[in-house]
């Protein structure tokens, strides 16, 4: 994201609201959640966009609110200055039909300033809809989001460990916080009678928590629980290419080249079928200096579909989600060692922790004679906690 227009934005902020204090979140005296809910966002999407994570879309269209706020505060005050000169409800009147006329006319500003609000709020929350709704396929707020993340001051009981807590679970406390998916990955699926259908990952929203409850033998500190709010796509090439040799070298078991750089929104043959909402619960557990994660799903769903390719190509979109997608989260993912066994070094959107995985259906059914790899990974976006903590590797 361009810094100018991070910093056009904040601009804008201080002119209408005032000077940014980041100490208690507020700009002038207005804090962040009032100013979220002027611009008709949530606090999450604000958060991105002081800080400079937002989408250039999200930008531009937020800078065009905070001017028509701008412009609103400038036309009330031109009716204000117009209803002095006129000096609007004045009472020495003469006569009843004076008083009648006069006192019809003292709400003239009032239907002005309703005009003026009417066609302001039309075209803003035009704008804000149109553009989040344009966004909402990939930028969609985290079901969670309420419970994990509120505006400064709000009456809030946060999920995460408080301060006096996290040096009693390191190393978990370190890794609180919310994390995106590091990279796109994607899969075929063996969903049709002839090659061709695929599964993309394109994005996910993980919040990560200290789990304090007992666990079994498992100590205080090495367990997590992750909340992950996963976006993807099922895509169908219409020309059915068989996976082997273009695309899967089936005897180093890799896929190729061609396939890992392949843009399936940038090929004609490639033709979307359904975007995917889904929902998934982790847990990850530190041993000595390896991570272990499992997962499983809690719930999915498809939108935008198009039926009328399902149709033709005799799509099964039930099927492929009950039956072949839900081994995603089934499937065999290794540990990994801890490239972060002193949690001091994590560092918001820089750290990636990455797990290599192979999907199977129902453990060898893909006649390859193994199963498809792939590696899912995590990007620390906002740490809860990132002062000094005490505990070392093991």
């Amino acid at each position: 994201m361009e810094q100018s227009l991070q910093t056009k934005f904040i601009e804008k902020l201080e002119s209408h609201f005032g000077d940014w204090n980041r100490n208690i979140s507020r700009f002038g005296s207005t804090p962040y959640g009032k100013i979220s809910e002027e611009l008709c966002m949530s606090s999450s999407q604000f958060s991105k966009l002081i800080y400079g994570t937002a989408t250039e879309g999200m930008y531009v269209r937020s800078i065009r609110n905070i001017n028509r706020l701008i412009d609103l505060k400038k036309y009330q005050g031109q009716v204000e200055e117009l209803q002095k000169s006129k000096n609007i409800g004045y009472s020495d009147i003469n006569n009843q039909n004076n008083l009648n006329f006069k006192a019809w006319k003292r709400y003239i500003p009032m239907f002005v300033v309703g005009i003026l609000f009417g066609i302001f709020g039309m075209y803003f929350l035009k704008d804000v809809f149109s553009g989040f709704k344009a966004e909402a396929k990939l930028s969609s707020v985290h079901p969670l989001d309420a419970y994990f993340s509120q505006a400064f001051g709000s009456d809030f009981d946060s999920p995460y460990l408080n301060g006096s807590a996290v040096q009693n679970y390191c190393p978990c406390s370190a890794f609180e916080g919310e994390w995106s998916m590091a990279e796109p990955f994607k899969l075929p699926l063996p969903g049709l009678k002839q090659p061709g259908l695929y599964y993309l990952a394109k994005e996910s929203d993980l919040r990560m928590k200290c789990t304090t409850m007992e666990s079994g033998n498992i100590q205080q500190g090495k367990l997590m629980s992750g909340y992950e709010y996963l976006i993807s796509e099922i895509w169908l090439d219409t020309e059915h290419v068989p996976l082997i040799p273009k695309y899967f070298d089936n005897n180093q078991k890799l896929f190729t080249p061609e396939f890992l750089n392949l843009r399936f929104e940038d090929q004609a043959n490639f033709k979307k079928i359904a975007t995917l909402y889904a929902f998934n619960v982790n847990r990850f557990e530190f041993r000595g200096d390896s991570i272990i994660r499992k997962a499983e799903i809690t719930g999915r769903f498809a939108k935008d579909s198009n039926f009328e390719l399902m149709e033709k190509y005799e799509i099964d979109l039930n099927h492929i989600l009950n039956n072949i997608i839900g081994n995603l989260t089934k499937t065999n993912c290794q540990s990994i060692l801890n490239p972060f066994c002193n949690p001091n070094d994590l560092k918001a959107k820089e750290s990636t922790l990455f797990f290599d995985c192979l999907y199977t259906i129902d453990a060898e059914n893909l006649g390859i004679g193994g199963g498809y790899p792939y590696r899912k990974g995590f990007r620390l976006e906002e740490q809860n906690y990132a002062d000094n903590l005490i505990c070392t590797c093991e």
